[in-house]
């Protein structure tokens, strides 16, 4: 994916973008161990961030949404001294590229930038906020930024404080909850979210159960994100909301916290919700919370109708703390015609390790899928009895050099134990 987004930048930036070369050092030798890459490379100059932004405007929406996904993720060049570059890549497009990345200071693109959170391009605007995130704009520019009079300006302001580490702006931002267009209100939550403040967590919960769709799912996110155990009993509570899309936000991040009383709500939305998304979601939760009480739920939602519950389920079962018995419906999953469940049910038999499902795992060995055959591998090391060591031993002259590796490696370390 790296990859792909430093063609599509590439491509925006077009031919001029060589004419506007941001002056900086060789990416290696910026990356000396113990250096901090992200926070000290230069950042672009205000030609570069104007070419930036009017290419992205004029070219395809589907592309320019494509790059702003992937602004503020890292971007650099490839291997030290080019390796791992084509021969022909300009070293100044290189460098240029690599400067999106770094903090921006120039006071005339930050102005630029500003310029743009008010421009009729969604896109752009959203580039102009994640980039401004990462700039040196103040906290005061930022804070008239979040009341200004038009509604886009407030929200690109608040995508840009979650960008940054703009402490200074939190009350601004809870301010912003009680705006009165949706998009703030619910960018504000964000931005919340991605500060982690727990003094914001009581702002948060006034619009957890009720209000705009947007703001709500927001606000259950940014709690998520927080982790505090004060939101656990607002949240759980939606997980009986009539909307769909508000429960399997909730069951998603109930598991962030990892806390006990989420358990049985989470285990009766698996077991009962009508919507598949939630109860996968509840799936993924019980697993992280990693109680091995969840067992019997996680392995009665093995039958599930929908197969992405199915494979929530297999995978949280191996994620669960001292669970020793596998339920009957993971060693059935090994034969499911979904390739993925089969390898999760493998790798979570592997967790478990119970000796009752040698027999079960023996019988990979001769499937042909090598990955599977790997799995069992794994699995059988794991439970390490006499029965399975030898079957281990005959996966030595595997066909596939992967599985043969796999298996030396189980019976090593089934000798050092």
């Amino acid at each position: 994916m790296r990859a792909i987004s430093i063609l599509l930048l590439s491509t925006a930036l077009g031919a001029g973008a060589i004419g506007a070369a941001v002056k900086m050092g060789s990416a290696s030798a910026t990356l000396s161990e113990g250096n901090d890459w992200e926070r000290s490379r230069p950042g672009p100059d205000s030609g570069r961030v104007a070419i930036l932004i009017d290419a992205l405007g004029r070219t395809d929406p589907v592309v320019c949404e494509l790059i702003a996904d992937q602004l503020g993720n890292f971007w650099w060049s490839g291997g030290r001294d080019g390796v791992g570059r084509l021969a022909g890549a300009s070293t100044t497009v290189q460098i240029a590229k690599d400067s999106i990345g770094g903090t921006i200071t120039d006071e005339r693109a930050i102005k630029r930038l500003v310029a743009e959170l008010d421009g009729s391009n969604a896109c752009t605007r959203r580039v102009a906020g994640k980039l401004l995130g990462h700039s040196a704009i103040s906290a005061p520019q930022l804070n008239a930024l979040l009341n200004n009079a038009a509604a886009n300006v407030r929200e690109s302001a608040a995508l840009a404080a979650g960008n940054g580490d703009h402490h200074e702006v939190i009350p601004a931002l809870e301010r912003a909850l009680d705006d009165g267009t949706p998009a703030v209100a619910a960018m504000g939550a964000w931005a919340l979210g991605e500060i982690e403040d727990h003094a914001s967590v009581p702002r948060l919960l006034k619009f957890v159960r009720a209000g705009d769709t947007r703001v709500r799912l927001a606000a259950i996110w940014a709690l998520g994100q927080l982790e505090d155990k004060r939101a656990v009993p607002d949240i759980v509570a939606t997980l009986r909301d009539p909307n769909a899309t508000i429960r399997a936000m909730s069951a998603g991040v109930l598991g962030d916290f990892e806390n006990v009383d989420a358990i049985g709500p989470l285990e009766r939305a698996l077991g009962s919700d009508t919507d598949a998304r939630v109860r996968a979601a509840a799936a993924a939760s019980l697993g992280h919370i990693s109680s091995s009480s969840s067992g019997p739920a996680l392995g009665r939602a093995l039958s599930d109708a929908d197969i992405a519950v199915r494979r929530a389920s297999a995978e949280a079962l191996g994620d669960l703390d001292e669970l020793h018995v596998a339920p009957s419906g993971l060693v059935e999953a090994l034969s499911s015609t979904d390739p993925e469940l089969r390898h999760v049910a493998a790798k979570s038999l592997s967790s478990i390790a119970d000796p009752a499902t040698t027999s079960a795992l023996i019988g990979l060995l001769s499937n042909p899928d090598a990955d599977l055959r790997k799995d069992a591998v794994e699995a059988l090391g794991k439970i390490g009895t006499p029965t399975a060591v030898q079957a281990i031993t005959r996966a030595l002259t595997d066909r596939d050099p992967q599985v043969r590796k796999a298996a030396a490696e189980a019976l090593g370390e089934i000798k050092d134990s």
